[in-house]
């Protein structure tokens, strides 16, 4: 773990962390050591973001009794919650990006779904319905692609094997031009959002709503989709189980989510 002397603890005022993997194992749970570290924080006047790819109603339901976080920065930074489930703002995918998401999805056999509102929705079936059900915590919707002009779409995610999702890359960045966003949070997931969409940019507008800025905020996360958040927080940290390349663009480390690693680091940093 690195934890530099040189860090100014009174300048840091917010703790954003992302979930799967940075503060929930692999079985989706959270340890006592990260939530009683959280909710001391807390209880000194930090606020607690949460930086992720779920959705609101998944955000919550997996922290339940746990904390109660002070705002979300939701799947993948495209829709974004307040104290008390206050909505800050949304971004949607442009319908102009809908055919190009449409056909790589027909052609492939990764399990593509997109987030309208509260529910998640795909067209065909597949294994990973069942694992990304147990995944979110929600049931997904089957409906026709076609039927989803108009609608507000928050994001795309494609789930399959990472070969696979490299090819829909490639065809909906060729598809679409301009118009998304593409970014791994998983080895088998591709997130897929409206253009200038990340949890970096969305915690940036989360902190506003707070009076608050990027250098003010220790941040942890895992995976592609956190880099950019990492390096731009005035802490950026990585776990000790993300991936080398993850962690060699990041100043700071924690130990792995299965040693408490965001407790631990939060433990030392601020002298708990």
């Amino acid at each position: 773990m690195t934890v530099t002397t040189s860090i100014n603890i009174d300048s840091l005022k917010f703790i954003a962390m992302d979930m799967d993997g940075t503060i929930l194992d692999e079985g989706y749970q959270l340890s006592p050591r990260v939530f009683l570290t959280l909710n001391a924080l807390q209880g000194q006047g930090k606020r607690l973001i949460i930086a992720t790819g779920r959705i609101y109603s998944s955000s919550r339901g997996f922290l339940q009794g746990a904390f109660e976080p002070d705002a979300f920065v939701c799947t993948n930074g495209a829709d974004i919650y307040g104290p008390d489930g206050t909505h800050i703002v949304s971004h949607h995918i442009p319908g102009t990006a809908l055919p190009a998401l449409i056909a790589s999805g027909r052609k492939h056999s990764a399990l593509l779904c997109c987030y309208i509102g509260e529910d998640w929705i795909y067209e065909k079936p597949s294994p990973m319905v069942e694992f990304y059900e147990k995944r979110s915590g929600v049931k997904g919707l089957r409906r026709d692609f076609d039927t989803l002009a108009g609608e507000d779409i928050l994001k795309f995610l494609a789930v399959g094997p990472r070969e696979e999702l490299l090819e829909m890359r490639e065809e909906i960045t060729q598809g679409a031009p301009g118009l998304l966003e593409t970014v791994f949070s998983h080895d088998n997931m591709l997130e897929i959002m409206a253009k200038g969409v990340s949890k970096r940019n969305g915690l940036e507008e989360c902190l506003g709503y707070f009076g608050g800025t990027l250098g003010e905020t220790v941040a942890f996360g895992d995976a592609e989709n956190d880099v950019e958040m990492l390096k731009a927080v005035g802490v950026g940290v990585a776990m000790g189980n993300a991936h080398p390349s993850i962690q060699a663009e990041v100043e700071h480390l924690a130990p792995s989510v299965d040693e408490d690693g965001v407790a631990r680091f939060l433990e030392e940093l601020f002298g708990l």
